[in-house]
C-alpha cells in the first residue's frame, strides 16, 4: 500500500493528512486555541470523592474537573498532600494479582489531596476529561511504563517467537523498576534503536517527576508532542515513501525527530516549496469537502448515510442509483461490499467513535453474508485505534465499538445550529401557522387588528392563493391579521405586536 503523509499550517491551524493509496485516511487538525490534552501529565487536586460511582473529579486547571474512575487509580504511586512520592501499597501485592488491586475509590484518594494524573480521554460534548494515575510515555517504538518491570509486546503481532524475541531483548536492555511496551512500529526496530529511545523516554520521565514534586498547586508536569512529531511518532514507519512538510519550523522539527530515531528514514521528509497549495496538489481538500455531509456516494452508485445520536453512530446503505444487470442478490452484495470499504475508511477519516451500528442491505444468501463479516473485521484489525465488531443479525444489523479518546472531527469542525438545536430540521411554515393560530387562541381578549412578525417564508405561505390561509385565521379569531416579514427571524420564530410575551419560540414542542 502506498501511504503519503503531508502537513500544511496556516497561521489558524495545523493540518496532517496520511494518505493510503492517494485516498485520505486520518486527519490530524489542531488549532492555537484547541491543543490536544491526550497524553498531558498533570499535578491535580482532587474537588470531591462519589463512593456512589466509584469516581473523582479532580482539578487540573481545564474549564470543567476531570472524571477519574477507581478503575482507573493505581494505588501504588500517589502524590501526597505533602507532595512527596511514597508506596501506599506494596510492590509485592501488586506482583502477586498481576494487576492493580481493586480498592475503593474513598481508600485510595482524599478531597484536597494532590495527585499525579494523565488524560486519556478528551473532553467531550459536556463531560470533562477522562484520567487514570497508571502513567505511561509514549515512544516512536517503546512505551514507557514506569514503576513496574512488565514487558509487553504489541497485539498487532501473534508470531509468538517474535513476542518472545522482543521480550528478551528489551528484558536485557532495560534498567529495574521500569516496564515497557513494544509498539507495532517497533516490531522490525534494531536493539540499537531500542537503546536510543529507552534513554530518551527515561530522560522524560525523569524531567516528569522533577516537575511534579516541585512546588505546589495544580499544574501541567509533562506536555504531550505537538501535532508534527506526534503524528510522525504514530504514523510515520516503512511503508510511507513520502513526508511532505509546507512550513520551514515544522520541516526543521520532523527532520531532527527522524534523524534521531530512525535516520535511515531522513530522506524522505520533503520540504514542499511549490505555490500550488500542499493539499491542493494531491486533491486532499476536495476529499475532505465530504467529511461532515451526511449523504456518501459510493461507486457502485449506492449510497451510505451517516447520523448521530447521543448514544450512537447510525450507518445506513442503500443502492441509490445501482440497478445492476439481472440479478438482485449481486447488486446488494456489490452495494454492501462498497459500502463496507468506505464506512471503514470514514471512522478513521472522521475519528468516530464508541457505539456504531452499522444496517445493511438484507442479503439472502449466507456466503455473501459471511463474506461481509470477514470484510468488516480485516478492515476494522487494520484501524489504529481499537475496535471491535459483531456478527450480522437477523436484520442485517452490526455493531461496532471504536476506542473513542477526543471529539469527532464533526465536533471540532462545527456548532450546533442555533435555529435547530441540533436536530436538523426545523418547522415548516404550515406548522408555523398552526403555532400562530395556538398562540391567539390563549388570548382571551384581542385587539381589532393583530400584527404579527415572521420570517418571510411563513409570510409567503399565510399569503399564498390570494390570503387564503390568512383569511382563515382572520375569520377563526374575528381580527384583522397584519403580516409583517422580518427578515432577522429564523423560521420558526414569530411574535405579536399587541399580544405581550415576546419572541415565542417553542423549541421544546409545538
Amino acid at each position: 500500500m502506498n501511504k503519503k503523509i503531508l502537513f500544511n499550517a496556516t497561521p489558524t491551524e495545523k493540518r496532517a493528512a496520511l494518505l493510503e493509496n492517494e485516498k485520505v485516511a486520518e486527519l490530524v487538525v489542531e488549532r492555537p486555541d484547541h491543543f490536544r490534552l491526550v497524553g498531558n501529565i498533570y499535578r491535580g487536586k482532587v474537588m470531591s470523592v462519589l463512593p456512589g460511582i466509584q469516581a473523582a473529579f479532580v482539578d487540573i486547571g481545564l474549564e470543567k474537573c476531570a472524571f477519574l474512575h477507581a478503575a482507573d487509580v493505581d494505588p501504588t504511586l500517589l502524590l501526597e498532600k505533602d507532595d512527596e512520592l511514597m508506596e501506599r501499597f506494596s510492590r509485592q501485592d501488586v506482583s502477586k494479582r498481576g494487576k492493580v488491586p481493586k480498592i475503593p475509590i474513598e481508600k485510595v484518594v482524599d478531597e484536597g489531596q494532590q495527585i499525579l494524573v494523565q488524560v486519556v480521554k478528551e473532553p467531550i460534548g459536556t463531560k470533562g476529561a477522562k484520567l487514570t494515575t497508571q502513567i505511561s510515555l509514549a515512544g516512536r517504538f517503546l512505551v514507557l511504563v514506569p514503576d513496574t518491570d512488565f514487558i509487553g509486546v504489541s497485539k498487532k503481532t501473534h508470531d509468538s517467537a517474535r513476542r518472545s524475541r522482543l521480550k528478551k531483548i528489551i528484558s536485557q536492555i532495560k534498567p529495574r523498576g521500569v516496564g515497557f511496551i513494544v509498539r507495532t512500529i517497533g516490531l522490525k526496530v534494531s536493539e540499537a534503536e531500542f537503546i536510543n529511545e529507552i534513554h530518551m523516554l527515561l530522560d522524560a520521565w525523569r524531567k516528569t517527576q522533577e516537575e511534579a514534586l516541585s512546588g505546589s498547586g495544580i499544574k501541567l508536569v509533562h506536555n504531550e508532542l505537538g501535532i508534527t512529531t506526534r503524528v510522525i511518532r504514530d504514523l510515520f514507519s516503512e511503508d510511507v515513501t513520502e513526508v511532505y512538510v509546507d512550513q520551514a519550523d515544522d520541516y526543521k522539527d520532523v527532520l531532527s525527530y527522524v534523524e534521531t530515531l530512525s535516520p535511515a528514514l531522513a530522506k524522505r521528509v520533503i520540504h514542499y516549496k511549490e505555490k500550488i497549495p500542499l493539499f491542493d496538489k494531491f486533491n486532499v481538500e476536495k476529499d475532505l469537502d465530504r467529511l461532515l455531509k451526511r449523504k456518501i456516494w459510493l461507486k457502485s452508485g449506492g449510497y451510505i448515510l451517516i447520523d448521530r445520536t447521543e448514544a450512537l453512530v447510525a450507518i445506513d446503505i442503500n443502492t441509490g442509483r445501482n440497478v445492476g444487470k439481472s440479478n438482485l442478490e449481486d447488486t446488494i452484495f456489490k452495494t454492501n461490499m462498497d459500502a463496507a470499504a468506505e464506512i471503514c475508511r470514514q471512522l478513521r477519516l472522521r475519528d468516530i467513535g464508541g457505539l456504531i451500528v452499522v444496517d445493511f442491505i438484507d442479503m439472502q444468501t449466507a456466503d455473501n453474508r459471511r463474506k461481509i463479516e470477514s470484510f468488516m473485521r480485516k478492515a476494522l484489525d487494520a484501524d489504529p485505534s481499537a475496535t471491535a465488531c459483531t456478527g450480522l443479525s437477523k436484520f442485517s444489523l452490526m455493531e461496532i465499538t471504536r476506542k473513542r479518546v477526543r471529539p469527532e472531527l464533526q465536533e471540532f469542525f462545527t456548532d450546533v445550529c442555533h435555529s435547530c438545536g441540533g436536530l436538523g430540521w426545523i418547522f415548516s411554515p404550515e406548522t408555523v401557522a398552526s403555532r400562530i393560530d395556538r398562540d391567539m387562541r390563549r388570548v382571551q381578549k384581542k385587539p381589532d387588528t393583530v400584527t404579527v412578525l415572521v420570517h418571510p417564508a411563513v409570510a409567503a405561505y399565510l399569503h399564498q392563493d390570494n390570503d387564503t390561509m390568512k383569511t382563515v385565521l382572520e375569520k377563526a379569531h374575528r381580527c384583522t391579521l397584519n403580516v409583517v416579514e422580518n427578515d432577522e427571524y429564523d423560521q420558526d420564530e414569530f411574535s405579536f405586536k399587541e399580544i405581550p410575551g415576546g419572541i415565542v419560540r417553542e423549541e421544546e414542542g409545538a
